[in-house]
């Protein structure tokens, strides 16, 4: 799988990810309504983070290989971090406003790391820069 291709599937994970929660708030998207079964919800968020971090990472450690931006790699690795805290303290945020807009939040951070991730890679790509800031 290509570089970007990891960067876009993550993009999109994450994005998922805030339209549940989002959605779960206004109770309007299916994936939503799952939270009223209660474990079908615990479910969905484990799942999510079983995918999103590994793609993650394996996206960041390639462009990283490629750019070299360090910046890029610790931002996403923060965020991360992030949303497997309120994973870890769901039951504790569940119910209130702060879970969604925290893992929106988190998501959003994600998705910019990866945009990020897409675009110092291509930068290296288009100008062929053997500097420093691109590896070989």
């Amino acid at each position: 799988m290509h570089r970007s291709h990891l960067d876009k599937t993550a993009i999109v994970l994450s994005g998922l990810c805030m339209i549940h929660c989002l959605a779960s708030v206004a109770g309007l998207f299916a994936l939503g309504l799952l939270s009223a079964f209660g474990a079908m919800d615990e479910v969905f968020h484990v799942a999510m983070l079983v995918l999103v971090v590994p793609v993650s990472v394996f996206a960041m450690g390639l462009g990283y290989r490629h750019h070299r931006k360090l910046a890029i790699v610790l931002t996403n690795l923060v965020a991360l971090s992030l949303l497997c805290l309120l994973a870890a303290f769901e039951e504790t945020l569940h119910g209130t406003l702060w879970e969604p807009v925290l893992t929106c939040v988190v998501g959003f951070c994600l998705v910019a790391t990866h945009v990020a991730n897409i675009r110092a890679c291509r930068h290296c790509e288009v100008t062929n820069d053997q500097r420093a800031s691109c590896a070989s």
